[in-house]
This record gives structure tokens, sequence and C-alpha cells, in this order.
């Protein structure tokens, strides 16, 4: 009988590897739906206070979804996040931008 289940324990480190791998693959796919970016910005609630903050943003439209960190609050984000409206990149403020730069490097 020696050597007939030499399979077992291949199966039972499969078996068990399976679910990290599951796990694994599906947070790769969620990160890649948001971006995180720095950003310094002035806080309304805390009086025109600069912030840094960590940003997290939609990766397909760029626009804020929320905040991770701020400077302001160390301990964690517990505020209204009154500065999202301030990290909402307008498109045409984008394409005034990228006209702008195409002129000066002619």
């Amino acid at each position: 009988m020696t050597g007939q289940v030499h399979w077992l324990p291949l199966a039972i480190l499969i078996a068990a590897a399976l679910p990290i791998l599951y796990l694994w693959i599906r947070d790769r796919r969620e990160q890649r739906k948001y971006k995180v970016e720095q950003t310094h910005v002035r806080c309304r609630a805390r009086d025109n206070q600069l912030v840094d903050s960590m940003v997290v943003r939609d990766a397909k439209t760029g626009e804020p979804v929320g905040i991770q960190t701020c400077s302001a609050q160390p301990e964690g984000v517990r505020c209204d996040r009154a500065c999202l409206p301030l990290l909402v990149h307008a498109p045409e403020a984008q394409s005034v931008a990228s006209s702008s730069k195409n002129q000066i490097d002619r």
C-alpha cells in the first residue's frame, strides 16, 4: 500500500490554494476600478486650511469618489467631504490647458 496515495498531498495543496488565488484575482479586478492620487486642497470645513489628502477616483471617468486619508484628520476621515467638488476635473479646463501647452511647444 505504500505510495498508492502519493497524489493526496498535492490535491490538498491545490484545494488550499484555490481560495487564495480566487481572492487575489478578485482583489486585482476591484483595484482596477479606482485610482488613488495624492493632492493638496483647501479644506472648507477647516477654515480653508491646506491639507494633504489621498483622493479615490473612478478609473474610467476620473470623477472623485471619496477621500481615503486627510492630514487634517489623521485618525480617519469623518467629515462631510466638502472638498470633493474642488477635485472634479472640468473637461473644458483640460482642453484649454492642453491647447495652451501645444501653443507653448510651437
